[in-house]
């Protein structure tokens, strides 16, 4: 039977209308100059592109098909109430408990029309609704992210084939609903010191899975706290006695029919967050717990009924799910900050300020600030796709070869990790340059910036802390230079390595100076830029190396590898896109589109090189005046793009129900798109409830 699309009920759409109607009579609604102006400024920016926006936008979405896709899922999810909070409720004014709800709703109706024959035939919309929710909502995109990029994720890349024909099948269907339980209380994600233990015992041929202490405790685990009917955990492994390292297991944690939690299971919820409230991150202990032998994922390792245990390949083997949790992370950042980025630059530009009532845009503070943000996006979309292809090639769709995988997975780990480093932190200051960039309208909620403030403190912790992302990233880079100097060995990949300059170390090393006198030069030849960016973090690494041998301690260069890891990872995203973008690319289909990649691709190598030429400065390699010819351009390149911001971030193709932000409408009628999203706010006018009781007796003594 084919579900229909649930509508906003008539009533309650003429209800808001009324209402809103009816407050709007009763104030001046007179239009001003400021508020006529605003659309005619929009539109004038939108027609300064000087690319066409909608080509772009192709790119964007990974193709014209995808972008076709993309825009009928939003469609259909508009209107739909149990997908997208239906005026006069606004989704930025949920309790925590409605939140929770409207979730889980979200997931229940997503459900069910992904099942919807008329859906299931149209190729790439099931994935294109997925990926339309995602947008709309961070806690949707959390929740469903636990079950999908997770718990399935583990099953695929680490059970035996018979194990993926067993719990595949109810996994895709959610009728199992899974959770990954791997960080702990007192631990968090240090995998080494984790405590959970799971001890055989062949009498009964189960796993005997137990949270000894309270540090123990699975903490943070998203779904645990309401919904997850299983889990995936993984333990300190116990066989005859013996410890035999880490091992991952299916556990049982709620009945499927009541949820009531397993005998020996007690779980909750973590409670009030910071931001995501739509996820039930929640605490798990295991007193106990016996779960079968058969439950111990078993591509890799095999236990067999009399006890006989065969380990893995390599240890690394078991921490495989994490590297794909790191670029599934990325992507999360990418999606905040171009959402921020676009409600700041439609802002910027409607917005008139200063004594020749200017663009807000047009100040230096601006557009110096938001281009840059917009150019780091793009590269980090095209990095993204990169880095994708890489981890495919590895994982065989689940099949794995463990020699390939181990051989590669050290490049895959330190990519991974730093560009999880820079983008949440170099994220986090993109997410305050917004929020200052929209003055006092940022503070109000209804204006989303805040909220997504909210929902991104968890990105530079979660998936492992950044500062320790980075040093094992400086860790991996130092090892390979080392080798390299003293043994003339550099690892063989399938794919171009993110340290394959670390092949012509020695050629960098022996370059004293950036041989550049005349910054401009670069523009016309970006690989300038990309071999002073490779001899500096040659220099640095090398640097790190020798203190290090000459008895410097890892704890005593910690920031300074910490800072060469995260210039890896901005360095990285500009060679990838130089790669791409130098020259003609035939998906583009135009030259205009190709010409602004190649645009934002040098301003984001000149962005590089300003923001690390400290590195530089400190290796004796760049001057000063080099370093201020550096700046000169890169100030210049921002104001050369400055009238681009629109029609590059309408290329990112939000929906303005997806942005939530009255002051970003897409036709610049910010203002009384903002003043009627507060009028529909409850209580936004009358009476107060509690005037009675606490006003009154102040104010009418008699």
């Amino acid at each position: 039977m084919t579900i229909p699309i649930q509508q906003s009920t008539d009533a309650n759409a003429k209800a808001a209308a009324a209402r809103l109607a009816q407050l709007k009579q009763q104030l001046t609604f007179t239009p001003s100059s400021m508020s006529l102006q605003a659309p005619t400024d929009m539109a004038n920016e939108r027609a300064a592109a000087k690319f066409d926006i909608l080509t772009m936008a192709h790119f964007w979405a990974g193709g014209e098909r995808d972008y076709r896709l993309l825009q009928q899922a939003f469609k259909l999810i508009k209107v739909d109430p149990e997908l997208v909070v239906q005026p006069p409720r606004n989704i930025l004014e949920l309790s925590r408990s409605e939140a929770r709800e409207f979730t889980m709703g979200q997931i229940y109706r997503a459900v069910q029309l992904l099942k919807d024959p008329v859906i299931k035939s149209q190729e790439g919309l099931p994935e294109a609704i997925f990926m339309a929710l995602t947008q709309y909502s961070e806690s949707y995109s959390m929740r469903i992210g636990v079950h999908k990029a997770l718990f399935r994720n583990v099953l695929l890349m680490l059970g035996s084939d018979e194990q993926r024909d067993t719990w595949l099948p109810a996994v895709d269907n959610y009728e199992i609903l899974g959770c990954f339980a791997m960080t702990e209380l007192g631990h968090s994600s240090a995998l080494r010191d984790i405590e959970t233990t799971a001890t055989y015992d062949q009498s009964t041929d189960e796993f005997v899975i137990h949270s000894p202490t309270i540090t123990s405790t699975k903490w943070w685990i998203g779904m645990a706290g309401q919904s997850a009917t299983h889990t995936m955990v993984i333990a300190q492994t116990y066989i005859n006695g013996k410890h035999v390292g880490h091992n991952w297991f299916i556990v049982q944690l709620r009945d499927r029919a009541t949820g009531e939690l397993m005998p020996n299971v007690q779980a909750g919820d973590i409670g009030h967050k910071v931001g995501r409230s739509g996820l039930d991150n929640g605490w798990i202990q295991f007193q106990k717990v016996r779960t079968p032998r058969t439950n111990m994922l078993a591509r890799w390792t095999q236990l067999d009924r009399d006890g006989t245990y065969t380990p893995a390949p390599s240890p690394a083997l078991m921490y495989a799910t994490l590297i794909p949790e790191r670029v599934m992370l990325v992507a999360n950042t990418l999606g905040m900050i171009t959402q921020a980025v676009t409600i700041a630059t439609r802002y910027g530009v409607v917005r008139r300020q200063g004594h020749r009532n200017q663009q807000i845009m047009d100040y230096q503070s601006h557009y110096g600030k938001l281009v840059p943000a917009i150019a780091f996006s793009y590269m980090v979309r095209s990095a993204i796709t990169t880095m994708d292809e890489r981890f495919k090639i590895l994982t065989a769709g689940g099949n794995m070869d463990p020699v390939v995988y181990i051989n590669h997975m050290s490049e895959m780990h330190a990519i991974s990790a730093c560009m999880k480093g820079l983008t949440g932190w170099y994220g986090t200051d993109i997410l305050e340059t917004c929020r200052r960039a929209c003055g006092g309208h940022a503070y109000s909620a209804y204006n989303a910036i805040g909220q997504i403030i909210d929902d991104w403190g968890v990105l530079t912790t979660g998936g492992g802390d950044n500062v320790v992302m980075l040093q094992q990233t400086a860790k991996i880079l130092i090892h390979q230079l080392k080798q390299k100097i003293e043994d003339d060995e550099y690892p063989e990949l399938l794919f171009k390595s993110s340290t394959h300059y670390i092949k012509h170390a020695k050629d960098y090393l022996a370059s004293p100076v950036w041989n550049v006198r005349d910054v401009r030069s670069c523009v016309q030849d970006l690989s300038l830029i990309e071999h002073c960016l490779y001899a500096i973090l040659v220099k640095r690494l090398n640097s790190i190396r020798l203190a290090l041998d000459n008895g410097a301690s890892q704890e005593d260069l910690l920031l300074e590898s910490v800072r060469v890891a995260e210039m890896h990872a901005a360095v990285f995203l500009y060679a990838d896109a130089l790669t791409k973008f130098d020259h003609w690319n035939a998906s583009l289909k135009d030259q205009d589109s190709a010409n602004m990649l190649r645009r934002m691709t040098s301003l984001w190598g000149f962005h590089v090189l300003l923001t690390y030429s400290d590195q530089g400065f400190k290796e004796g390699y760049l001057t000063a005046e080099q370093v201020k010819g550096v700046e000169r351009e890169y100030l210049q390149s921002c104001k050369a793009l400055r009238n681009q911001v629109i029609g590059l971030t309408d290329a990112w193709a939000y929906p303005d129900f997806v942005l939530k932000a009255p002051i970003a409408k897409y036709d610049g009628n910010i203002y009384e798109a903002y003043f009627d999203t507060l009028l529909m706010a409850p209580g936004s006018t009358g009476v107060p409830s509690y005037h009675k009781t606490y006003i009154k007796p102040l104010t009418d003594a008699n």
